[in-house]
């Protein structure tokens, strides 16, 4: 099994009307080193991680868990295991041209079941390595209007969190990061 795949989501247009909505966020700086002293994460990019519960991208969050939360129930139901999922955190983020992106990193371990990333714009390689080393792993093909899927804890026994970065961008990359933080259970509205 591939710890991440993107599969198309969006229409062009689609992509082009939610950027221009990105666009009007107040972004910050991302932190230019992350991690500890021994596993460092480099950054450069912008990030908007308080978008309001009123912005559009809220929606999208609730309407990918309503696909996402029954397949997930019927999966687990085979197991034995119990899914609690809800999509309770956002964050946009740009990358502008020339930017270094991210070095490879695992997710916050708290980040469960399933971690959505929707492109609206832009270039760049989102690669999954097998190990923190840079040089390593391969590139996942992930275009503007595709959804990228990636594991996290509880998708299935034994799930490892992968390595992933971001590098090469030479066109303003424009994301939505949505997953379900188990720290902030009950966030969403029903």
């Amino acid at each position: 099994t591939k710890p991440a795949i993107a599969l198309d989501c969006i229409s062009k247009e689609r992509c082009a009307e939610f950027s221009a909505l990105a666009d009007q966020l107040q972004y910050r700086d991302a932190q230019p080193v992350a991690g500890t002293e021994r596993t460092p994460v480099y950054q450069d990019f912008e990030l908007d991680y308080e978008v309001p519960r009123e912005h559009r991208f809220w929606r999208i969050a609730e309407a990918l868990q309503e696909v996402f939360r029954p397949l997930l129930e019927a999966y687990h139901e085979t197991d034995g295991g119990e899914v609690d999922f809800e999509l309770n955190d956002l964050i946009v983020q740009r990358y502008p041209p020339g930017c270094a992106g991210i070095s490879p990193h695992r997710d916050h371990i708290e980040y469960r079941v399933v971690i959505l990333i929707l492109l609206l714009s832009g270039d760049g390689d989102f690669r999954i390595h097998p190990e923190r080393d840079e040089n390593t792993g391969g590139i996942v093909n992930f275009q503007p209007g595709q959804l990228l899927m990636m594991g996290a804890p509880g998708l299935a026994p034994g799930f490892i969190r992968p390595f992933h970065s971001v590098r090469n961008v030479s066109d303003v990359r424009r994301t939505i990061g949505m997953r379900y933080d188990c720290r902030r259970h009950h966030h969403l509205q029903h």
